[in-house]
């Protein structure tokens, strides 16, 4: 018995082997703090809301925490910040345990195994994955589970790359970061994430018309047409094109720090000719990404150093992360 388990700074998704299937469970990356009022306790025990009372404080937690947070107009929290554990966020541990419990459950077997994902080093800022991947290790084996951290990238192509051979570049869109690798048969020749991604977006389009990143967030998943951000109701037509700006830039931004770190391992990489380029995540699901990002690649294509034979999006988006770490856990 195995689980695979994606760590997203927006989203925890748990995959297992049920038969002849494989079922995902997901949980939102997020809570809310509020004033532990009596009518308040009242209103969400009525409405099946997941919360977790301490003191004079209660903590929502998971999806009906945006939705509460939009309507209080404050800013949700999350216990993740740029695909890390978050350094200022003292409730991270506390949460982040009720929110594995969630989606984990209890182990089937003694020392059930959980491949869970880990992003890679980052180029754009100094970033130490080492208490990260640690207090993850720490939390999952606490349930009774044997935990194992792999990268996420590599992930997705064991997801999506069978009839490639386990070859391709691989790039995970998620909210805190965007992570890629290349490779060759299985094996991982290089990889690397930047801390920039579908939060920055919301961060950078929020400072840009003066708005709050929950309701960037919002705006970007009821659905923003990349190719068409007048598409939609007129009132939000400069959020959308503060959306598609910001899409646009960190798609270069993926694009040269590609270049520039196969440069770097180039002597140590061989390839073949031609290899596909799958994208995955909750930040590669904005309508019509595939075809903006293949317009903004063709670019750039002349000084790619890397043949690609194809862009393609991964089979199952948000879950194939956390799919691919199930097939490296029971093939283990």
């Amino acid at each position: 018995m195995a689980v695979g388990l994606d760590i997203g700074t927006c989203f925890l998704a748990c995959a297992r082997q049920e038969g002849s299937q494989v079922t995902v469970n997901s949980v939102r990356d997020a809570f809310l703090d509020i004033e532990a009022d009596p009518s308040v306790l009242n209103m969400l025990k009525m409405s099946n809301v997941s919360f977790v009372q301490e003191g004079g404080t209660v903590y929502i937690v998971g999806e009906p925490a945006l939705s509460v947070a939009n309507l209080m107009k404050k800013e949700a929290r999350r216990p993740l910040s740029q695909g890390v554990i978050s350094a200022g966020e003292l409730d991270a541990e506390r949460m982040l345990v009720i929110l594995l419990k969630n989606i984990l459950k209890a182990p089937t077997v003694e020392d059930e195994k959980v491949f869970f994902s880990v992003p890679a080093k980052a180029v754009d800022r100094d970033m130490d994955v080492i208490y990260h991947e640690a207090m993850f290790k720490k939390i999952i084996e606490s349930f009774g589970y044997k935990a194992t951290s792999m990268n996420e990238a590599a992930a997705i192509v064991y997801a999506n790359c069978a009839a490639d051979g386990f070859t391709a570049l691989s790039s995970s869109w998620g909210a805190g970061m965007v992570n890629s690798a290349v490779v060759y048969k299985t094996m991982v020749g290089m990889s690397f994430s930047l801390s920039k991604s579908g939060d920055w977006i919301d961060q950078s389009a929020a400072k840009a018309v003066g708005t709050t990143a929950t309701r960037i967030m919002s705006i970007k998943e009821r659905g923003v047409d990349l190719l068409d951000p007048a598409a939609g109701d007129p009132k939000g037509l400069r959020e959308r094109e503060a959306i598609v700006v910001y899409y646009r830039n960190l798609i270069h931004n993926v694009i040269d720090s590609i270049k520039k770190e196969f440069k770097k391992n180039s002597g140590s990489i061989e390839l073949p000719a031609g290899i596909p380029w799958v994208v995955s995540g909750g930040t590669a699901l904005a309508k019509n990404f595939l075809e903006f990002f293949k317009r903004e690649f063709e670019k750039e294509r002349a000084s790619f150093p890397i043949g690609i034979s194809e862009i393609r999006m991964a089979k199952d988006p948000l879950n194939d992360v956390a799919k691919g770490l199930l097939i490296a856990a029971m093939n283990e």
